[in-house]
């Protein structure tokens, strides 16, 4: 999970639903990254652990803040 999403903007992308991935561990904002396989995983470079973006465990989504 060492190859991060190439030509992506924000290296901390929020989904589509208004969630924002984070660790489960220590609640940092986790990167986005590209998979051998061809599918996707959040790392978190501080613990060195991970979770792919389609299966994220229900700690690891937090509610973007409101703003406006």
């Amino acid at each position: 999970m060492k190859r991060q999403l190439r030509n992506e903007a924000d290296p901390y992308p929020a989904s589509g639903r208004g969630y924002v991935h984070v660790c489960p561990d220590c609640a940092l904002p986790m990167t986005l990254h590209d998979l051998r396989d061809g599918d996707q995983a959040y790392w978190c470079h501080a613990c060195g652990k991970g979770h792919r973006a389609g299966d994220p465990p229900i700690d690891a989504l937090r509610p973007l803040p409101q703003t406006g």
